[in-house]
């Protein structure tokens, strides 16, 4: 599988495991550092609360914190530190928007502090971007827009690397050049190092802590990328009457194509390479033809 802008490769005898490289500007280079704990933190909302009782709607998911912290707890038994866990409770848009957006958005002090973070919410296709609904509304916004035309989300500035987002159309395939931006700070500088997300309809059960367990732990053996996609990828869903897929896509930026590819193969938890100077380049690896619920098979 050949693009003219996107060379894709086979990276396992898996049915189609693949990366892609798309050019979004020019060139750069990239370091590897040496390896450390992190600080994890943890954001998880089952319990939505009704628009009707001053909340933003969207149904409950009592399992969707416990699949969260089986990757958060076995970070820790990875030798991370545990920063925070915020089941629930005043869920809003200011711990994950950028302050240069809107005074008062608090960014540093939640999800940009640290240094690999998951958030598990309701999500939809904003067209260009994802869309995560938050659990109460804070300064008439209850959804958190990131990535394309929006621009709530500016991460990479304080902290962070690694974002994970347990969220339907978090990394919809014709959203892919948009994502880029939810991980650049473009007033203070700083770019995040990957982003981890779903096209289409993701899935969530007790049933699944066991592949978020996995993907924490096999984080620190293969790449990132590779352990998210390996470890959320379903072949099989039945619901309704209907099968789907799963469809995990692990997105990484740099200066150039060798950069950004580079990242998703090699970058681990414990192999941290230094922060992306700029986002000329961004990477993919997903499922090859992987066809979820509410999207057509990945088609970058």
């Amino acid at each position: 599988m050949q693009h003219t802008s996107t060379p894709s490769e086979r990276f396992t005898p898996r049915r189609g495991l693949r990366a892609g490289c798309a050019l979004a500007l020019a060139a750069g280079a990239l370091l590897a550092g040496e390896a450390a704990a992190m600080e994890v933190k943890a954001f998880a909302i089952g319990d939505f609360v009704p628009s009707g009782s001053g909340g933003c709607g969207g149904g409950d998911r009592s399992s969707w914190p416990g699949m969260v912290d089986a990757w958060y707890d076995k970070m820790r038994d990875k030798g991370h530190t545990k920063d925070g866990q915020y089941n629930n409770g005043s869920q809003t848009i200011q711990r994950f928007c950028d302050p240069d957006w809107k005074s008062g958005c608090r960014d540093h002090d939640y999800l940009d502090e640290a240094d690999a973070a998951m958030i598990a919410t309701h999500g939809t296709d904003g067209g260009d971007h994802w869309g995560g609904t938050m659990r109460a509304p804070w300064g008439g916004h209850c959804r958190l827009d990131a990535g394309g035309s929006s621009d709530d989300m500016w991460v990479g500035d304080v902290d962070l690397e690694f974002i994970h987002l347990s969220s339907c159309f978090s990394a919809d395939d014709d959203n892919l050049p948009g994502i880029r931006w939810a991980m650049t700070d473009p007033v203070d500088g700083g770019y995040a190092h990957q982003w981890d997300g779903f096209h289409g309809i993701m899935w969530i059960s007790s049933g699944r802590n066991g592949d978020y367990r996995r993907f924490a732990k096999q984080g620190h053996s293969t790449s990132i990328a590779e352990a998210w996609v390996v470890n959320l990828y379903d072949n099989r869903v039945c619901k309704d009457g209907a099968c789907h897929e799963q469809c995990p896509v692990a997105y990484s930026i740099s200066t150039t194509e060798t950069s950004a590819l580079n990242r998703l193969r090699y970058e681990r938890y414990n192999h941290v390479y230094s922060d992306p100077t700029g986002n000329n380049w961004y990477a993919y690896m997903y499922i090859e033809g992987c066809d979820p619920k509410s999207e057509g098979p990945f088609n970058p």
